[in-house]
């Protein structure tokens, strides 16, 4: 065989080698290169998916919101009244129809609870409705020692301290307690004849329904929170809460917000370790029964949206409070739905609540919550 031939056979052979040589898969630093490249974007994704979920679970808690304002507004229609937050679904000036209901049970019937509502049925139903989808933690949302549905939404006490005292009075008791007046927003704790045409602040200004995180345990169970948005300071409790009145009642001396900002910690949690007081603690019992006219079910506007909440003996301090970053939805008497940043402007916190007549002493955020006090401000 010639010299030519062997050469050629040698070359084929050569590129044969050549071309299985460069059929070699991925090096590892070209791996590495391509994981770091998935890995960036998953990076620039994932707040972008985080961001929708958040808004649209804003949204869907805004929504819900709005049908609260359109069942007041419905039944306003129906009994030319603003419904009461204790008298369930009562609309005449001495009836008493169900006692110690709230002011959802009241407007259930225009949310398409009407069947409900007539059997008084109520006990463990849950309605979607009053759920936001990132203001709960589990489901069901509530601690098994409740037997109510829970809510996420609460109604306007006004700036004025929620008022809860141990003693009987015809028509008012709840389970040994009731919610006492005075009250400076929209909605009233007794029979009501109170209709919008007596807003003289406008039902664009005045707060009325709010958002409020359900409290994970109740006031006896274990593994409670720390956080400010889903849990309240009890400074003190009566140590007997039904026949006896306890001798060491507040009545005349309500809590001051700058009691319950001292309770104000990092990062969102209240002040650890917790200070040594008579009856200190921590209780998250919120929204743990719609159809009940409790303070579980009302907050004012006092202490701006995510800020501390306290309980004196018989007064409870709460405003509104979400998983929402920096604010809370809150809704208008209009039916308007507006979100409420946590620096609002809320006025002084050395002085007491206005039990009557007069301006708010608690900035722009008071002031949106009364209705009659002569103050309109605009809605920041």
């Amino acid at each position: 065989m010639s010299n030519f031939s062997l050469n050629k056979i040698t070359n084929k052979t050569e590129n044969k080698e050549n071309k299985q040589g460069s059929l070699k898969g991925f090096t590892l630093v070209e791996l590495l290169v391509v994981v770091a490249i998935m890995a960036m974007l998953i990076a620039l994704l994932l707040p972008a998916v985080q961001a929708a979920r958040a808004a649209a679970s804003r949204m869907a808690c805004s929504n819900n919101l709005r049908q609260l304002g359109l069942a007041t507004h419905a039944f306003h229609d129906a009994n030319e009244i603003l419904p009461t937050h204790d008298y369930g679904t009562s609309v005449g000036s001495s009836a008493v129809s169900g006692s110690g209901r709230s002011v959802f049970y009241a407007i259930a019937p225009f949310m398409e609870q009407n069947a409900l509502v007539e059997t008084g049925a109520v006990a463990g139903v849950q309605l979607q409705s009053l759920l936001c989808p990132s203001g709960y933690y589990s489901d069901p949302p509530i601690h098994p020692s409740y037997n109510g549905g829970a809510t996420n939404y609460v109604v306007s006490s006004g700036d004025i301290v929620t008022y809860w005292k141990a003693i009987d009075i015809a028509g008012f008791n709840i389970g040994g307690g009731v919610i006492s007046f005075p009250w400076r927003g929209p909605i009233t704790p007794f029979v009501s004849t109170y209709s919008l045409g007596n807003i003289s602040d406008g039902t664009t200004n005045t707060v009325i329904y709010s958002e409020r995180i359900i409290g994970r345990v109740s006031s006896g169970g274990g593994g409670k929170t720390l956080r400010m948005i889903d849990s309240y300071i009890t400074m003190a409790w009566p140590s007997a809460f039904a026949a006896v009145q306890n001798p060491r009642d507040d009545s005349t001396k309500p809590i001051l917000p700058s009691v319950c900002w001292a309770f104000k910690g990092e990062g969102g949690d209240y002040i650890q370790p917790m200070p040594t007081g008579s009856g200190l603690a921590i209780n998250s019992n919120q929204g743990h029964c719609w159809y009940a006219a409790t303070w579980g079910t009302v907050f004012n506007t006092i202490m701006p949206p995510n800020a501390p909440s306290c309980a004196s003996f018989y007064h409870y301090m709460s405003g509104p409070t979400s998983n929402h970053a920096n604010g809370s939805n809150v809704g208008f008497t209009d039916g308007s739905v507006h979100f409420i940043s946590e620096v609002i402007d809320y006025g002084y916190t050395d002085r007491a609540a206005v039990s009557s007549g007069g301006g708010s002493p608690y900035g722009v955020w008071g002031a949106l919550g009364t209705a009659c006090a002569d103050e309109v401000v605009s809605i920041p």
